[in-house]
C-alpha cells in the first residue's frame, strides 16, 4: 500500500496556490460537462418536435373550399382537412376553426357545400388568409346556388351538398359530421388539388 506521510510535507503559498488552481480547474471542467449534456439533451428534445411536426405536416388532404350561408350572406373557407366518413348514408367529416364561420355549421341541420378544388386553378387564393378581397371572395368566380342555398364554384372539380349531423369540440377545432345530400362531378379528366404542408404546427 502507497502511503503519504503528511509530516514530510510543507504547506508553502505555492502548494496552496497550486490546489486552489487545481480545484478551480476541476470545478470548470464539471461545469462544462454539465452544460454540454444539458444541451445535448435540449437539441434532442427540440429535434424530436421538429421531427414530429414534420412528419404530421405528411398527412396531406383534398384542397377544398366551404361554402355557407348567413341569412343573405356567403361565406367561404380554404381547408384541406376533409375526409369520407361513412359509406351508409355517404358522410364527410371535416375538422374547422371557429374564425373558418364554425358557428354557421355547429348545429344539426346546418348546411354547407365542399367544393373540392381542382389541381392547376388558383381560387384558393381568394380564400387564403392573405387575400385582399375583404367579405367578399366570391366577387371574381363564377358561381351557382346550390340546392340548400350555398354557393358551388364553377371552377371546382365536383363539389357536395351536405348538411350537419353532429359536431364535436375538440382541441383547437370542431368536428362536424355531415351527411351528403347531392353531388356532382363538375370535370370528368381533372385532377384534385391536394395541400402539402411542411410542418404539422401551421398550415
Amino acid at each position: 500500500m502507497f502511503q503519504v506521510n503528511i509530516r514530510n510535507i510543507k504547506l508553502t503559498p505555492d502548494n496552496i496556490l497550486f490546489g486552489e488552481k487545481e480545484a478551480g480547474a476541476s470545478f470548470a471542467q464539471n461545469l462544462k460537462k454539465t452544460k454540454k449534456l444539458r444541451t445535448s439533451r435540449q437539441v434532442v428534445t427540440e429535434t424530436h418536435v421538429d421531427r414530429t411536426e414534420q412528419a404530421v405536416g405528411r398527412i396531406i388532404g383534398s384542397l377544398c373550399v366551404v361554402t355557407t350561408r348567413d341569412e343573405e350572406t356567403h361565406k367561404g373557407v380554404l381547408t384541406s382537412w376533409v375526409s369520407q366518413a361513412t359509406f351508409n348514408p355517404p358522410g364527410i367529416m371535416i375538422a374547422i376553426a371557429n374564425e373558418q364561420n364554425a358557428d354557421l355549421m355547429h348545429h344539426p341541420g346546418d348546411k354547407f357545400v365542399l367544393n373540392i378544388l381542382k389541381e392547376g386553378r388558383n381560387v384558393r387564393r381568394y380564400f387564403s388568409r392573405h387575400s385582399t378581397l375583404g367579405d367578399n371572395p366570391f366577387a371574381n368566380l363564377d358561381t351557382k346556388t346550390a340546392f340548400n342555398g350555398c354557393l358551388i364554384l364553377n371552377e371546382a372539380l365536383a363539389y357536395l351538398e351536405c348538411t350537419v349531423q353532429n359536431q364535436l369540440e375538440c382541441g383547437d377545432r370542431w368536428l362536424i359530421y355531415a351527411v351528403i345530400d347531392h353531388g356532382e362531378v363538375l370535370e370528368n379528366d381533372g385532377v384534385t388539388a391536394l395541400e402539402h404542408r411542411k410542418s404539422g404546427s401551421y398550415y
